[in-house]
């Protein structure tokens, strides 16, 4: 909701096609090749992982291990069993195999149930993020594509007024060879030119870093771009209606989302402190069966678990303050959105007046100009008149 003239314009012509076709395409390149874009989708995708890794902490794990060791000697007893019979018991084999599986699964913790919960507020305010981002490379690309057309515009008009007082000059030029008037005119009309060259090679300066800056927001060249079609310039919604939807704006949302999830990753912090119950199932295979004589055996139980230390401690005063810093840097983030939106709406209030104005200046100068074509015409003004 943060106003933005230009992106409304933006929206407006892209839905009812036309020149804002040009507009589209930069728009929609920025989406695919920005760096910030890239950046934030990265993010976004790391956020997501780091929530499936809390997950997985939940979730059965499986240990496969094995071994063979070589003994320097072997343990074998045999074991009377009858008069004449016996069994061999090995102990220790020379050349020993070991195998073993094992899972485990946590019945009882605390602390990664709310990681869980934290991690999950994590992800949804890095995809918040990520709209904001996007939000504000369109804004800029927007920006940089208006500043482009216009300075091409400006570009059009130095070369006018160039091409205007390079007439002047010869037009004073002639008047002084025939004797209407004196060389001061003509240096006037000189250092016009010349004032006027400076104007024109300022304006292809802007154009070249314009058209840079919106190559570097896009990946696109811009090349030739259509001109403009008139604003309605309607006025804004008022600014108490637009400020009642900062809380939906992306990054007012996203840093929400950070607080939020810094909260639960101080109960999860202080969650540590209680004690865990695992569960777990060992398989092993071995060739050193000892008494048992099972070459295969497994066993099964519950762990109980419970550590109490000082950096725990410390741990949980860190949580605290990173809760709080989260809490106030969602504060921080409102009322720069507040802010920005106050000066958003004002400028759009005074461009509104600024287009207006400039408008009635242009029909003026238009008036004048017919009205000198007129008088020229009818005998009353000179050349210099229509042309000025």
């Amino acid at each position: 909701m943060r106003l933005n003239r230009s992106m409304g314009l933006a929206v407006l012509f892209l839905a009812s096609g036309g020149w804002a076709q040009s507009l589209g395409a930069f728009l929609q390149a920025a989406g695919q090749q920005n760096l910030d874009v890239q950046l934030s989708a990265e993010s976004t995708r790391r956020a997501g992982a780091e929530k499936g890794q809390s997950w997985g902490a939940l979730l059965p794990s499986l240990t496969a291990s094995g071994g063979w060791t070589h003994n320097q000697y072997e343990a074998v007893l045999t074991i009377p069993t009858g008069a004449t019979t016996s069994n061999t018991v090995t102990v220790i084999p020379r050349d020993q195999l070991d195998a073993q599986l094992k899972a485990e699964v946590p019945l009882v913790d605390l602390s990664k149930w709310l990681r869980v919960a934290s991690t999950s507020a994590s992800q949804d305010a890095a995809e918040a993020r990520g709209r904001s981002t996007l939000a504000q490379v369109q804004r800029q690309v927007v920006n940089a594509y208006y500043a482009h057309v216009s300075t091409r515009a400006l570009l059009e008009s130095a070369q006018k007024s160039l091409a205007v007082a390079q007439a002047q000059l010869d037009i004073t030029r002639s008047r002084t060879s025939a004797g209407v008037t004196n060389t001061l005119e003509v240096a006037r009309a000189e250092a016009e030119v010349e004032r006027n060259t400076q104007v024109l090679a300022d304006a292809q300066a802007l154009v070249a870093t314009s058209g840079r800056t919106l190559r570097s927001l896009t990946g696109l060249e811009p090349k030739e771009v259509p001109a403009l079609a008139k604003d309605d310039l309607h006025p804004e919604p008022p600014l108490e209606q637009l400020e009642s939807g900062l809380a939906q704006l992306p990054e007012v949302e996203a840093a929400q989302l950070d607080a939020k999830a810094a909260g639960r990753g101080f109960v999860a912090a202080s969650l540590a402190l209680a004690p865990t119950v695992n569960a777990q199932f060992t398989q092993r295979f071995t060739n050193a069966t000892g008494f048992q004589g099972q070459s295969a055996l497994y066993n099964a139980g519950l762990t109980f678990n419970w550590r109490l230390d000082v950096p725990a401690g410390f741990g949980l005063q860190a949580q605290a303050a990173q809760e709080a810093t989260a809490a106030l840097n969602a504060e921080k983030a409102r009322r720069a959105a507040a802010d920005q939106l106050h000066a958003d709406w004002h400028q759009a209030k005074a461009a509104l007046s600024k287009v207006g104005s400039a408008a009635a200046q242009v029909a003026a100068a238009q008036r004048a100009s017919s009205l000198a074509h007129e008088r020229y015409a009818a005998g009353v003004a000179t050349q210099l008149d229509v042309i000025a």
